[in-house]
């Protein structure tokens, strides 16, 4: 008895389901990588994971006893989860860091520097804002009961600020305060930039640990990533295990939401355009190719030649304006990747946490995505991180759970909002050469 306890196990039935669970989860990191992309091996495990844990749901309802199971299933997705949560706040600070130690330093700031940066912060936000207006509307993520309540954090806006501001490096770190790890950050770049035009041999160590550290931080981040396909076995397994078919429709249903805010938000990017002199017919069909790349390899980087060559070619744009513009924003401001999909996902987890969205939480939302779009410029699997540090930098650190179904679904989430990278960063350049121009 003590054993079985210890084991999580009462007998034959449940003992099989945990061994085959490891087999899968085992299995789901060997399938081959040239017979299968990453896509689809990740896809492969949701599938699998979906069928196992609606099979040990189906069993628990007519009455097999399969014991605590579902200890080893949950421990597998806190385990992996964990691993994205511990890497937020070391990412945060290292990529911040480094784009502030990259940027150039001037005297008087270009306006082009400053028009580029205003365009892509606003439409950081309005994605921000289109995520949550719709993933809140159509209810992405509620659940009855939820997984507890969640400290949400203050109401006020002052409260809010004081939220997100610093208290200390080390818990900052730990507890993924996205705000708070990247203004530390920023500091120690800023700081470290200064002291380089006179004192530059006494810097220069610093600036080539930041290299290093980033470079083994992307090996670790990829390494994490690269255990997707047994990550997302495990998460639907747990989540089909526990909730049965209505786990599938929670999913489903974020998707066609995501894909809804994705459609609102190429509208609002086609607008804007339009009153800048572009219109919607001259959009796609100097965009298309950039655009239909992006549906197909979901890389919004990959798509940037495509777009610039659509916003000097085809729009007959101003070149070094809009090539400079369209590379910041695939870099530092995807409207989809680091945006409209991690507000969502916040709204997805709060939802399943069984809470509401307060003011003072909007407000940390949207503070909160927007700034972690530059702190989290160049890492590995861009969109996974944004989502991360969503959820932990508005103080929601209970409600990561909800992140597991994020990550099984990641492939086919990937689509809208690629589209949605390429479109806004054609959609930014459009903006801020006309602005350059008057």
């Amino acid at each position: 008895m003590v054993y079985q306890q210890f084991f999580s196990v009462n007998g034959a039935v449940s003992a099989g389901a945990v061994i085959l669970f490891l087999i899968m989860l085992w299995y789901m990191n060997r399938l081959p990588k040239k017979k299968f992309s990453f896509a689809s091996r990740v896809l492969i495990g949701s599938g699998c994971g979906t069928l196992f844990g609606l099979a040990v749901y189906g069993a628990g309802r007519m009455g097999m006893s399969l014991g605590d199971a579902s200890a080893w299933f949950s421990m597998a997705v806190s385990v992996y989860l964990g691993l994205f949560r511990i890497l937020i706040g070391p990412v945060v600070f290292i990529c911040t860091v480094r784009m502030v130690l990259h940027t150039p330093a001037y005297k008087e700031t270009p306006r082009e520097v400053k028009v580029k940066k205003q365009v892509n912060t606003l439409m950081l936000a309005v994605s921000c804002g289109v995520g949550l207006a719709l993933g809140i509307l159509f209810h992405v993520g509620s659940a009855e009961g939820g997984f507890g309540a969640v400290q949400a954090g203050r109401d006020s806006l002052p409260g809010v600020l004081a939220a997100l501001a610093p208290e200390n490096l080390a818990a900052d770190l730990l507890l993924g305060k996205t705000v708070a790890v990247f203004i530390a950050g920023g500091l120690a770049g800023v700081a470290a930039r200064r002291m380089s035009g006179k004192y530059m041999d006494t810097v220069k160590p610093f600036f080539d640990l930041t290299e290093a550290a980033f470079s083994i931080m992307g090996s670790v981040c990829k390494t994490v990533i690269a255990w997707k396909p047994a990550g997302a076995a495990a998460i639907m397994t747990a989540l089909t295990a526990a909730s049965g078919p209505a786990a599938v429709w929670w999913v489903v249903k974020f998707l066609l939401v995501l894909t809804l805010a994705a459609a609102v938000m190429l509208g609002i990017q086609i607008l804007l355009a339009a009153v800048c002199g572009v219109s919607p017919a001259a959009f796609f069909r100097s965009g298309r190719e950039a655009m239909t790349k992006a549906l197909k390899t979901r890389s919004g980087s990959a798509c940037l030649p495509e777009a610039q060559k659509a916003l000097s070619e085809g729009l007959g744009l101003n070149r070094e304006v809009t090539d400079e513009v369209a590379s910041y924003t695939i870099a530092s401001g995807m409207q989809g990747c680091a945006a409209l999909f991690p507000t969502m996902a916040l709204v997805f987890t709060v939802h399943m946490a069984g809470l509401a969205f307060t003011p003072g939480l909007i407000a940390a939302a949207v503070i909160v995505v927007v700034v972690s779009s530059y702190g989290i410029t160049g890492a590995p699997g861009t969109a996974t991180m944004a989502e991360f540090a969503a959820v932990m930098g508005t103080g929601m650190e209970g409600a990561v759970d909800g992140l597991g179904a994020m990550i099984a679904i990641d492939p086919i989430g990937d689509v809208p909002r690629t589209l949605i990278n390429v479109t806004g960063c054609m959609t930014n350049a459009i903006i801020a050469e006309r602005r350059l121009r008057k």
